[in-house]
C-alpha cells in the first residue's frame, strides 16, 4: 500500500507524532520521553554537547568533500565550517576541551572516512538523502536521512573522537605534544572491531528502504575501518532482517507506552522514570541537557 494511504496510530496521534526514527530508538526511554515530549522543539534543539556537535561538523566535512570534489583542508578552512565551529558554546570546561581536541583532529578523521569511500566501487554520491518508510506492523513511518547514497551502495559515517583529561605538567615540556592543549591532554580510543548493534539497526533500515548494499565507515584520527557484506557477517543480506526486526520491536515497545500514557506527557514521564544516578554523573545520554531544562524535568519526580 502506498505510504500516503497509511494512517498513523491513535497512540502516536495523541502526542502529535508524525514519524519516528532510528535515533529515537537508540535513546533510553526516559531520555526519549524527556527530549521528544517534555521539552519543546526549540528547547530540544539546544540539547547539545561536544561529541554531538563535533560529530555533526565531521559529517559535514566528509559530505562536502564528496559532493564538491574538494580536499579536506579546503573544506575545513571554509567559512561554512569555521562558522559552525565558532558557533558552539560548551557546557563546561571538560566539554570545551573535548570540542577543541575533536576539532583539532577532525581533518585526519575526515580524511580517513574518504579513504574508506575509496574502497567502495566508484560512484556518484548524494548526501543527507531523506526517505519516509512505513514498515508493518509499526503504526507510524520511519523518517531517515542517509549520509551517503550511491548507485550500488549506501554508507553511514561514524566518528570516534578523542577522550580528554585534566593533566597539568609536572615538569617543563621540552617537545611539542600534539595531544596536549595547556593543562589538558587527549587520547585516541581504538576503533571497535565489530559494528554496534544500534548501527546495524540503522543500516538495515536504510538497506531495506533503498535496496542498496549497506556499508559503514568507522574512523578516528588514527584508524579507519570500512564494514561491508564482504568483511562483516552481520551486513550480509540474510542477516539484515534480524537487525530490522529488533528495530521494529523497540518501536512497538515505545508505542505500547504511548498507549498507556493516553496522550498525557506527565503519565509518559512516570512510565519512563530515569536513573537519577546517571543524571548526577552526567553520563553520555544526559550531559547534553541544559541545567535549567533538567531542573524543570526533575520536578516531575522529586
Amino acid at each position: 500500500m502506498a505510504n500516503h494511504l497509511k494512517i498513523i496510530g491513535e497512540a502516536y496521534e495523541k502526542f502529535n507524532d508524525t514519524n519516528t526514527s532510528v535515533s529515537a530508538n537508540k535513546e533510553p526511554h526516559s531520555l526519549r520521553a524527556m527530549k521528544r515530549y517534555f521539552l519543546t522543539k526549540q528547547q530540544a534543539s539546544h540539547c547539545n554537547n561536544a561529541s554531538l556537535k563535533a560529530g555533526t561538523i565531521g559529517h559535514n566535512i566528509v559530505e562536502i568533500c564528496l559532493n564538491k570534489n574538494l580536499t579536506v583542508d579546503e573544506v575545513f578552512a571554509s567559512d561554512e565550517i569555521q562558522k559552525e565551529i565558532d558557533a558552539y558554546f560548551p557546557i563546561d570546561k571538560t566539554d570545551e576541551m573535548k570540542f577543541k581536541f575533536a576539532v583539532k583532529f577532525l581533518p585526519q578523521t575526515a580524511q580517513n572516512h574518504l579513504e574508506n569511500f575509496k574502497e567502495l566501487p566508484k560512484q556518484t554520491w548524494k548526501t543527507e538523502v531523506e526517505f519516509i518508510k512505513w514498515i508493518e506492523p509499526v503504526n507510524i513511518p520511519f523518517r531517515m536521512f542517509i549520509d551517503a547514497l550511491g548507485e550500488t551502495h549506501l554508507n553511514d559515517i561514524k566518528n570516534k573522537l578523542p577522550t580528554v583529561k585534566f593533566a597539568p605538567l609536572k615538569t617543563k615540556q621540552t617537545k611539542e605534544n600534539p595531544n596536549r592543549i595547556g593543562d589538558w591532554t587527549c587520547s585516541h580510543p581504538k576503533l571497535d572491531a565489530r559494528v554496534f548493534t544500534t548501527d546495524l539497526m540503522q543500516i538495515s533500515l536504510y538497506a531495506h528502504t533503498t535496496g542498496l548494499k549497506p556499508s559503514l565507515s568507522y574512523a578516528s584520527a588514527n584508524e579507519r575501518i570500512l564494514f561491508t557484506e564482504d568483511n562483516c557477517e552481520e551486513l550480509k543480506p540474510e542477516n539484515l532482517k534480524l537487525w530490522l526486526n529488533e528495530l521494529i520491536a523497540y518501536e512497538i515497545a515505545w508505542e505500547k507506552k504511548l498507549k498507556a500514557a493516553n496522550g498525557s506527557v506527565t503519565e509518559l514521564l512516570w512510565l519512563n522514570i530515569p536513573d537519577f544516578s546517571d543524571i548526577r554523573k552526567k553520563s553520555f545520554w544526559w550531559n547534553s541537557i541544559p541545567k535549567e531544562y533538567m531542573e524543570d524535568y526533575l520536578k516531575t519526580y522529586v
